[in-house]
């Protein structure tokens, strides 16, 4: 009986333990998931942090061109939108208000943003100017934008380069105008090829283009005005003045005469092929003319031999 007992008790401590010891169990494995979901929670939170951190650390204050900037332009605030983009660039590589006034080395495409190294150091110096010239022999493809030579061709053959590498900041093809920045020095140079060109008869002045300026240097100018030109000069102020009027007026004349030639080629092939179209037109007219002659002809001969017999 007691034996019996004994049994039923340790039944009900069976019964009574293994929850408990499974309780305790799942409750330990409770916490230990609690603690490693809480450690990976809190990973996960630095991770994120540490990428938004890196995200504000890698936004930019940019500046982006409104529009393509053609290479050689003095640069302005009003060319550029202020934005700010995140990119892995230094901030201190990037175009910023310290460049405003600097000349663009390459040309600019719009919506990207400038790097400092696109910005040349040297702002224009305080002699140089915007000057007009009408009396170059310029290229039918030349355009605003492109970077020339200003050469000088003598009757006996001799070339010299008078201005290296400017860039054409307007041109006017139909008026034979272009507008380029020259320093003291290049005026002085230009100006003495003009009357170079003037004294000498059948001296041309020629603006040639550079393939590709962004990596082609800029030829070295190889021409000196003689004595001759600089006494002139001395002697008279505005011969300079004469010389650019009388070029100008030859290269008009050359430009009418070239503008007449097409015209009057184009006319003749006009008068030619009206006079072929009149031509045919004439001989179908006296072919449908000597057909109806000939009927008429026919119709008459019956009637003629009939009152004959």
């Amino acid at each position: 009986m007691a034996f019996f007992r004994k049994k039923r008790v340790n039944i009900i401590l069976i019964f009574i333990l293994v929850p408990v010891i499974l309780g305790i169990v799942f409750y330990g494995l409770y916490c230990l998931y609690q603690a490693k979901s809480n450690e990976i929670v809190s990973s996960f939170e630095e991770e994120i942090e540490l990428l938004r951190f890196d995200l504000n650390a890698l936004k930019r204050r940019v500046f982006v061109p409104k529009e393509d900037i053609p290479a050689g332009t003095v640069l302005t605030l009003d060319l550029f939108e202020i934005t700010e983009i995140r990119m892995d660039i230094p901030q201190s590589e990037l175009f910023d208000e310290s460049d405003i006034g600097n000349v663009n080395t390459v040309l600019l495409r719009s919506g990207i943003p400038v790097l400092k190294v696109s910005a040349a150091s040297e702002k224009p110096g305080n002699d140089l100017r915007e000057q007009e010239f009408n009396m170059f022999m310029i290229q039918s493809n030349q355009k605003k934008g492109d970077f020339v030579d200003v050469r000088i061709l003598f009757p006996n053959g001799e070339n010299y380069i008078v201005l290296s590498k400017k860039q054409i900041k307007d041109i006017i093809p139909e008026e034979n105008t272009v507008r380029l920045w020259l320093d003291e020095s290049e005026i002085h140079n230009i100006s003495s090829a003009i009357i170079d060109a003037y004294i000498h008869p059948g001296t041309k002045i020629y603006v040639v283009t550079y393939i590709m300026p962004e990596l082609q240097e800029a030829a070295i100018p190889f021409y000196a005005a003689n004595e001759d030109v600089l006494d002139l000069m001395r002697r008279d102020p505005n011969i300079v003045a004469k010389a650019s009027d009388a070029l100008a007026r030859e290269m008009r004349a050359a430009l009418e005469r070239n503008l007449n030639s097409v015209a009057d080629d184009n006319i003749s092939k006009v008068a030619s092929g009206v006079n072929e179209e009149i031509s045919k037109t004439r001989e179908i007219i006296q072919s449908q003319e000597k057909d109806k002659t000939d009927e008429n002809t026919e119709i008459k001969n019956p009637e003629e031999k009939s009152g004959f017999q």
